[in-house]
């Protein structure tokens, strides 16, 4: 800490510029200028000459500090101490604020939020070359007027930061930490355990799924799920334990109910176990196959040069099915789009709730069959088998007020007062439509390959965009509208969504390989502990969170603009 006074102090008063010597060394080889405080190490990383003062602010925190855990995965560490750090920090921040307009300026900063789930986070990195814990924040030294320094200011923010990290640290909870890591160990198991029996879903007994409205917290005093024992599956983990629930096995499940019976509240919970949830948050032991994508009807998105044969025989004006383009696809045309891309995305399970669906996309009944006899849409009723039989891609429907779909289902899930029963034999008995379906396998799109942009220099204008009704991603002149795509939950993962885009779309190889493949490349090096491959930007203050390579294929879809190839290196 002293190293540290003694080189901003003499920035006291003088302009912002020179606090480029704070994080500038005189060669590319020459490690930054690191500081101490206590068993704390610290340094900084500009963002902008232009911006000087806006800084990140990088603490380490040895291993030893936390105790002599030797973990096969450290996520479980990096949640855990985000979120024993961060509101400590930025409820720090909140009282530096300047109310004085005619007072000086005080530092601001901000560590990551980390949410209910177990995902990474730029906010904290285990470096397992050093064998430490890297926060990152964002620091803002305070100035005067705009442009001098503000030097005392910024020591005492620094030491204040430094001194709730070290509380924080000295105070934390092993045995809270311990359950963290025993948690992320038995979600590890589970997802083993349902891989090798082919299971989509597990819902664990006493998960808490409805939520407060308007927050992610698990409801008070509601009901906890219960498993109906024809569903019943129980789980070994390897110290003995066990855990009972229910199963969802591949192939074609239907959840149906009355209003607010708790249907769509399970279907949303079973879109979430895509991540790993921490302990408390009454689903962290409600886990789903990890390409799950919820399907909708989405008036308006773009689609480019896709084969729509799978879902339709025709388009009025004689518009070409296998290379059909539109700026503003209809409800059936956008969920026809939706279920094609995640099958050539290499999704594994369809997530569909019927009252966010087209209808004349999903079912005709028997009379309407009759009556509209040149009708161009193939229903979904007529693919939902062939989907599992052929691609190997389930499906779970919640269902309300159509009975067109149980007879295609291999189990039927009756949800009452959010409990379920099953159903399946009672439906069995019921005067079912018919399953006639003429129609010959479909020619399932497999190549997907963009067409890359002339020139690598990046984007101008490059940003992601949140609001409360809307998210989008914005490119120079693409968009996507990924409102949507409703398995990307937070704005930090819109961040590492638009910097994956951005690498995609000036990647003049981009055509080398399978769009997929490009997708799998850039998500995975988005956030690692090699700093020569991690493609964070170092000169950002933004966070990022782990996203799936799914998400981002899905995303690259939706872009406005955007020409593909085949794999035979047709444009089409």
């Amino acid at each position: 800490m002293q190293r540290f006074k003694r080189i901003i102090l003499p920035m006291q008063g003088h302009n912002k510029s020179d606090l480029h010597w704070l994080y500038n060394t005189r060669s590319e080889d020459e490690p930054p200028l690191i500081f101490s405080y206590s068993k704390l190490k610290f340094w900084f990383g500009g963002t902008s000459y232009r911006s000087s003062e806006k800084l990140l602010l990088y603490v380490q925190i040895p291993s030893d500090i936390i105790g002599d855990i030797v973990l096969s995965d450290t996520l479980p560490c990096e949640t855990y101490l985000l979120r024993l750090i961060s509101p400590m920090i930025n409820e720090l921040s909140n009282s530096y604020l300047n109310t004085d307009k005619n007072g000086r300026e005080k530092a601001q900063f901000e560590a990551q939020y980390a949410g209910e789930y177990m995902v990474r986070r730029s906010g904290i990195q285990y470096n397992a070359k050093e064998n430490v814990y890297v926060l990152r924040m964002n620091f803002n030294i305070p100035l005067v007027n705009a442009l001098s320094v503000n030097a005392k200011a910024a020591i005492r923010a620094i030491r204040d930061i430094l001194e709730h990290i070290e509380t924080a640290l000295n105070d934390f909870e092993r045995d809270e930490l311990n359950l963290y890591i025993k948690t992320c160990a038995y979600q590890r198991e589970i997802r083993k355990y349902m891989s090798e029996h082919d299971l989509c879903s597990f819902i664990a007994n006493g998960s808490i799924l409805p939520r407060e409205n308007g927050t992610s917290a698990p409801m008070k005093n509601a009901i906890p799920f219960i498993s109906p024992k024809e569903m019943e599956v129980i789980i070994p983990f390897s110290d003995g334990t066990q855990m009972v629930g229910m199963g969802i096995k591949k192939g074609i499940t239907v959840i149906t109910g009355g209003g607010y019976s708790g249907k769509s509240t399970l279907l949303d919970a079973i879109e979430m176990g895509i991540y790993n949830h921490i302990p408390g948050d009454g689903r962290e032991f409600v886990l789903t196959d990890s390409s799950a994508l919820k399907m909708y009807a989405e008036d308006g998105r773009p689609v480019s040069e896709l084969d729509l044969s799978p879902f339709f025989r025709y388009l009025p004006g004689r518009a070409g099915l296998q290379r059909f383009s539109t700026l503003h696809a209809s409800g059936s045309v956008s969920q026809a789009a939706n279920i094609i891309e995640a099958v050539c995305g290499k999704c594994r399970l369809l997530l569909i709730d019927e009252d966010k669906s087209a209808t004349n996309f999903m079912i005709r009944d028997k009379n309407m069959r009759l009556v509209v006899k040149n009708e161009p849409i193939i229903p979904f009723t007529d693919r939902v088998r062939e989907l599992y039989g052929e691609k190997n891609v389930s499906t779970i429907l919640v269902i309300g007020g159509s009975s067109e779909y149980l007879a295609y289902a291999d189990t039927v899930i009756l949800m009452e007062e959010y409990l379920p029963h099953i159903i399946t034999e009672d439906i069995r008995k019921l005067d079912l439509p018919e399953i006639t379906n003429n129609e010959p396998s479909a020619n399932w799109v497999e190549s997907r390959r963009i067409v890359p942009k002339e020139t690598s220099k990046p984007f101008l204008y490059f940003r992601s965009v949140e609001t409360e009704n809307e998210k989008k991603i914005i490119l120079d002149e693409y968009s996507a509208d990924i409102t949507l795509l409703t398995a990307l939950i937070s704005g930090n993962q819109l961040n590492t969504l638009s910097c994956v885009m951005e690498r995609l779309l000036t990647d003049k190889d981009a055509d080398n390989a399978e769009l997929l493949e490009k997708v799998e490349e850039y998500t995975a090096k988005m956030l690692t502990d090699n700093d020569t491959s991690s493609l964070i930007p170092e000169t950002a203050q933004r966070f990022y969170e782990e996203i799936r390579p799914i998400d981002a294929f899905c995303c690259v879809n939706r872009m406005r603009g955007l020409f593909f190839r085949t794999d035979r290196g047709d444009a089409i």
